[in-house]
């Protein structure tokens, strides 16, 4: 059975994608400008408390999504459809087990990609990304925590890699029900192109161009990983992960030893890169192992 389209109904599911980008972004837009004026006028000033303001920003903000992330679970989509259907041929301890991994998962990669990033002139050229990162380090480790390792993680992923994902899937994927070779194979790689998409925007949506690279890679993993378990848990996790790993490399010494030196930090980086490789590959193997049983 192929999906029935028409011109109104594509753009109806074109303005669905676009929709609660604009209301994140207007909503976070807002809060933060409103906080930061209450800040001024408390005699705070808003640059040195740019992760507090973010943070509450987040909380303010989540309500809005998740209103759109629980009307698509309820309404029986295509993409809720398949993601129920692999969600539930997990066992308890094979979803814990698939957390735990796509948390080191996104913690390696994170690590690498940052790396990468710090290895090319990119960081010094654009200087929105010099801004961006003195403000996400500004306001106290409790906000960073909380902000950038628990809530942002939290609202990124129910708008990206759940309303977006499953949006941009329900237009693109053709068939509700694959019944042949083709139809899979079909499916399968409009699948991978819904990824790619959903990724780039979410590279978009950094708005500069350091930030546009690492999170378009760091969010097809993302993606996929909610392909191969079914659900945001996994996503979740591995964006906290990344991002607790930014956080910890900035506020202590953990990853000091990375710094020694030019060579130190040449290898370090192809170890990290090497063990998200193995941990991306031992997942694959998992789902596989899973979609046969």
């Amino acid at each position: 059975m192929r999906q029935k389209n028409t011109m109104y109904g594509d753009l109806s599911k074109a303005a669905g994608v676009v929709y609660p980008l604009l209301i994140y972004y207007v909503v976070i837009t807002v809060a933060v400008s409103l906080i930061a004026a209450i800040a001024a006028k408390l005699g705070i000033d808003p640059q040195e408390q740019y992760m507090a303001m973010q943070t509450i920003a987040t909380a303010v903000t989540i309500p809005f999504i998740y209103s759109f992330y629980r009307k698509d679970k309820r309404e029986p989509t295509t993409c809720q459809q398949h993601l129920s259907e692999i969600f539930q041929q997990k066992g308890k301890n094979e979803k814990i087990q698939d957390g735990i991994l796509m948390f080191l998962t996104g913690a390696v990669t994170g690590i690498a990609l940052n790396n990468l990033m710090a290895m090319t002139a990119l960081e010094e050229i654009f200087q929105g990304y010099q801004e961006v990162e003195q403000s996400f380090f500004a306001g106290g480790v409790l906000f960073e925590v909380l902000g950038a390792c628990l809530l942002t993680p939290i609202l990124e992923e129910m708008l990206y890699r759940s309303v977006i994902y499953g949006r941009l899937y329900d237009i693109m994927v053709p068939y509700q029900v694959a019944d042949t070779e083709a139809k899979r194979k079909r499916n399968k790689n409009s699948r991978i192109m819904t990824m790619v998409f959903s990724a780039l925007i979410f590279g978009v949506m950094h708005m500069n161009m350091v930030q546009f690279i690492y999170a378009t890679l760091l969010g097809l993993v993302l993606s996929w990983f909610v392909e191969t378990s079914g659900h945001l848990y996994g996503a979740v996790a591995a964006h906290i992960g990344a991002n607790l790993c930014a956080v910890l490399r900035v506020e202590t010494s953990v990853f000091h030893w990375m710094e020694k030196s030019k060579s130190v930090f040449i290898i370090s980086t192809v170890i990290f890169g090497i063990a998200a490789v193995i941990l991306l590959g031992v997942i694959w193997k998992r789902s596989k192992n899973n979609a046969k049983e």
